[in-house]
């Protein structure tokens, strides 16, 4: 069964994008719509990324697909999958780590809804981001896709494309704002490689922004907000450095004063 079903998702995707009759094409794209509500996408979309073979276009497919179900539909799996799901979507991220960024991208949002689907232990007791920590430690040839998930999940605390109960969704925040002060460090690690300087500044503004519980005294001396500083006069981190000053104008004047006093 879900060898056809795989093998007739290629066929769809082909005619999306290539057969030159748009009343085909119409219907390929229809049928895939309605492919994804079905229980049979949880292991199709997940074997076709796994797939060395899979070009770009089922990549995309895959990967969206995947990570609506786990944002709308992870109620209709059986407890025992959460495991396998977790483990997939971990392989997926360290696959994709040099990209394509927009299927990376996808990944991240899928673990990111995961993690509001599930209680704090289920990451080893010490929540995601500790996890995550762990993870960039021992495993540092994949910091690309682990830095991407840290931007991402302070964001996907407000989507409510995630099918979350109200008070699941809401422990999730108050467990994940608790771990901010180590998501602050995972991001200072991280500024030691120039490449992602810019995309560590976009993790910074993206908790600042969800958790405003980091106080001015935390800030003050944090090598995150001097570099944010610093980058204000480089144009190729400016949009990144300001998008932190916006979010936390009054810790940034703090910060600024602290800084100049310094000096």
């Amino acid at each position: 069964m879900e060898a056809q079903a795989t093998a007739t998702v290629k066929e769809a995707l082909a005619a999306l994008y290539h057969h030159p009759d748009d009343t085909i094409r119409t219907a390929a794209d229809r049928w895939l719509q309605n492919f994804q509500h079905t229980l049979d996408a949880w292991q199709v979309a997940d074997t076709l990324l796994h797939d060395e073979s899979s070009n770009l276009e089922t990549l995309m497919f895959c990967s969206q697909t995947l990570r609506s179900k786990v944002q709308r539909d992870f109620e209709e799996l059986p407890s025992e999958a959460f495991r396998p799901l977790q483990d997939s979507l971990y392989g997926l991220l360290k696959k994709f780590n040099r990209g394509p960024p927009k299927v990376r991208t996808q990944i991240c949002i899928a673990i990111a809804a995961l993690a509001v689907h599930v209680p704090v232990e289920d990451w080893g007791g010490g929540g995601i981001v500790n996890w995550l920590g762990d993870e960039m430690q021992s495993q540092q040839e994949f910091i690309p896709s682990f830095l991407e998930l840290l931007i991402v999940l302070p964001q996907e605390t407000s989507s409510y494309k995630i099918a979350a109960r109200p008070e699941r969704r809401k422990q999730f925040e108050n467990d994940l704002c608790s771990s901010a002060n180590v998501a602050l460090s995972l991001l200072t690690a991280c500024l030691g490689f120039d490449e992602m300087k810019e995309q560590v500044m976009e993790g910074f503004a993206s908790w600042l922004r969800f958790c405003h519980g980091i106080t001015a005294s935390t800030l003050a001396s944090h090598p995150l907000v001097h570099t944010a500083l610093s980058s204000l006069n480089t144009d190729q981190f400016l949009e990144a450095a300001v998008n932190g000053s916006l979010f936390a104008p009054s810790l940034f004047l703090h910060a600024m004063h602290h800084h100049l006093r310094v000096l």
